[in-house]
């Protein structure tokens, strides 16, 4: 069984403080790794599902975090206005590290360096995925107009709201679609015929 690769997660602090400023999202990205080990290519996958990350409930590969935090000024005039916007996000991408790589064969140290950059990219996909949500997130919040501070502020929690829920939907479709590029991975093949092998051996008479 493949387990499903990746859902992004995060943990989100709302501030309903929004700003006209022509800004992009500042990020900061941050790498960390579990360590895993083991001998063969079938090992080291054993030992992935068994030392990863979860992801809601499920085993992943990978996993990514963004904890974002948004900061202004609101001000009433004649209307509600938002001053010294600020978005930022941080994120903390965690992959897996073989202890000793130079244990594996040559051949299955070829296929997992490949994978190890095609989760590396796919993280950084889902990196993607939420900065540009962000950034079409602070658009449509310079664009509120609002004739106090409480309306602004519940047309603000509705677009984070919206977008939330928009971005989430989006990470899922990737996921789905990086199904197909997973399964043809050399490393995975591999330790699906190794895996087909031995079941087939132990129900051999």
């Amino acid at each position: 069984m493949i387990y499903r690769l990746l859902q992004v997660t995060a943990t989100l602090s709302f501030l309903a403080l929004w700003a006209g400023a022509e800004a992009k999202p500042v990020q900061t990205t941050k790498y960390t790794y579990y360590s895993i080990g083991g001998a063969s290519a079938t090992a080291i996958y054993t030992n992935m599902l068994r030392r990863g990350p979860h992801v809601n409930g499920q085993k992943a590969y990978a996993a990514t975090s963004a904890t974002t935090s948004q900061d202004g000024r609101l001000l009433q005039a004649k209307s509600c206005v938002v001053q010294d916007y600020r978005l930022k996000i941080d994120f903390v991408i965690r992959l897996p590290q073989i202890k000793n790589e130079s244990a594996l064969p040559s051949s299955d140290r070829t296929r997992w360096r490949q994978f190890s950059q095609f989760l590396k990219k796919h993280e950084e996909t889902h990196r993607s995925i939420w900065l540009a949500c962000a950034q079409d997130l602070e658009s449509k919040a310079r664009a509120i107009v609002a004739d106090n501070c409480a309306e602004a502020d519940a047309k603000a929690a509705k677009l984070w709201d919206q977008m939330r829920k928009t971005c989430s939907r989006k990470h899922d479709a990737f996921d789905a679609a990086e199904q197909k590029r997973l399964m043809q991975q050399p490393f995975v093949r591999h330790v699906m015929r190794k895996k087909g092998s031995l079941a087939h051996a132990a129900k051999a008479p």
